[in-house]
């Protein structure tokens, strides 16, 4: 990827972590977390990049699944820490802004990012919040979710 499209990532996503850190309001930081996918898009219509194209969809659905969680059942239903949830996602998606102020691509450590954010969205899910309830999903903001 060009480095101007690089910093370009880098900045958008620096901005939406700061913004997401800054808000109070959960529906908010959800806002901002949009700039992920949203971006990642707009500069797939620049310069076509497999991870970018990866980073989109993972993102995309990452949203969509906590926006599907919150609006069909509220924050009420599952037994789940919200602001655990929230403050996974901006950790997250500060790593992956970090990512992009390397000048160096590293397949293992962007899977690994994705990988984060598939955890968080699984976690809201019906299942992945059953999980989480018996014990077998340990969710803590700062580590990677783990099975027990």
């Amino acid at each position: 990827m060009r480095e101007e499209l690089r910093q370009r990532l880098a900045t958008d996503y620096h901005y939406a972590v700061n913004k997401m850190q800054d808000s109070t309001q959960l529906n908010k930081k959800l806002f901002y977390f949009s700039i992920l996918f949203s971006e990642a898009q707009r500069v797939l219509n620049l310069e076509w990049n497999r991870d970018l194209a990866l980073i989109y969809t993972v993102t995309f659905y990452v949203h969509t699944q906590i926006n599907a969680a919150v609006q069909t059942s509220g924050f009420q239903a599952l037994p789940i820490d919200w602001a655990i949830v929230y403050d996974k996602l901006t950790k997250v998606s500060s790593d992956l802004a970090t990512y992009f102020l390397k000048t160096e691509d590293n397949t293992e450590e962007l899977h690994q990012i994705l990988g984060s954010f598939a955890e968080i969205a699984y976690v809201v899910s019906g299942n992945g919040s059953y999980l989480h309830e018996k014990g077998h999903i340990k969710f803590e903001p700062n580590e990677p979710l783990q099975l027990v």
